[in-house]
């Protein structure tokens, strides 16, 4: 009796086991959504998405066009206003403006402005105004030119690099001194008695060498004139030009001739003259062309130097060179031989 009272006993806690474990399992189990398990989900924007009202879906689609044809006009009008790598400004009034009222503008010469005479479509010869198509400072400087001329003598423009000493030194002082040399030496012995009418004829004799020395200078004017120099003569001329009037950096101080300013604004000169050369029917020229590539690298080159080492110098030498920053900044891209169409 002892012992099926403890079998019984014994049965009844495993029954008692059994029913826990029973109920443990039939815990139903929490149910996660798919956005919750994962951060990067899509379900649910896509749920929002597909809850959108027709009107809804077509003012966003609307305004997704809006948002592009908005880009679509920004690209446009950035490509429209790109300077021209070549000349450095807009091929506009804007960017004409740029070189016209530039300061090295003003000082080049244009070798049929200085020749005056250009020739026509049908080859002939035809005067030209220097002054015409001029800003009002550029115009002021020339007529300070033509000025000075008359009152000192000689020729409008020096030729070989002769400034405006030596035109007072050729023309001013030179025929007087030579004249009263030469009387002076020729009277010297008869104005050294006192004799009166030695010095009537020395008078006389000094008119007369005064006469030929103004003869002599007029020979000597029309061969120092620049309007008979070849156009290598004349971009000489254009380049001592450049490099003292860039390389001055002040009374008391030497010309900087290998400054920044001054090779940015020579080789803006001589891009410009190569590319006059090959429009005025040379467009065949391959090897001039090739040259004004890589002078136009250079120049974004050195540009781009000055940018990184003073901010404020290449600011500041844009203008007065006639360029503008998006012409040599960046990528710069030279385009080849013009296509000509044919009719």
């Amino acid at each position: 009796m002892r012992l099926s009272g403890q079998f019984e006993q014994g049965l009844s806690s495993l029954r008692s086991l059994s029913d826990a474990l029973a109920s443990t399992s039939r815990i139903p189990a929490r149910q996660v959504t798919p956005s919750a398990s994962s951060p990067f989900h899509t379900s649910s924007t896509c749920h929002v998405f597909a809850q959108r009202t027709p009107r809804q879906r077509k003012a966003a689609k609307l305004k997704k066009q809006r948002n592009q044809d908005t880009q679509e006009l920004k690209r446009r009008l950035f490509e429209a206003s790109k300077p021209d790598p070549i000349l450095g400004h807009q091929l506009n009034a804007k960017g004409e403006s740029l070189w016209k009222e530039c300061e090295l503008a003003g000082l080049l010469l244009d070798r049929d402005v200085v020749w005056g005479i250009k020739e026509d479509r049908r080859g002939n010869l035809v005067p030209i105004s220097e002054l015409e198509d001029l800003p009002e400072s550029v115009k002021a400087a020339r007529e300070e030119e033509r000025l000075q001329a008359e009152r000192e003598g000689g020729p409008l423009r020096l030729n070989f690099g002769l400034t405006l000493s030596d035109r007072k030194t050729l023309f001013g002082h030179l025929p007087t001194i030579v004249a009263e040399d030469n009387v002076l030496n020729a009277h010297a012995l008869q104005l050294s008695r006192g004799d009166s009418g030695a010095l009537k004829a020395a008078e006389e004799d000094l008119e007369r060498m005064e006469e030929a020395e103004k003869v002599k200078s007029d020979t000597l004017s029309r061969i120092l004139d620049l309007r008979n120099a070849s156009a290598k003569g004349i971009q000489v001329e254009n380049i001592r030009r450049i490099i003292d009037h860039f390389g001055n950096r002040g009374p008391r101080l030497p010309r900087d001739t290998g400054s920044v300013e001054v090779q940015a604004a020579v080789l803006t000169y001589r891009i410009r003259s190569l590319l006059f050369h090959l429009n005025d029917g040379h467009r065949k020229d391959h090897s001039n062309r090739r040259s004004m590539s890589n002078l136009v690298q250079q120049r974004a080159k050195l540009l781009k130097y000055l940018f990184k080492k003073d901010q404020n110098r290449f600011e500041a030498i844009l203008p007065r060179v006639g360029l503008e920053a998006r012409a040599v900044l960046g990528e710069v891209i030279v385009p080849g031989m013009p296509k000509v169409r044919r009719a």
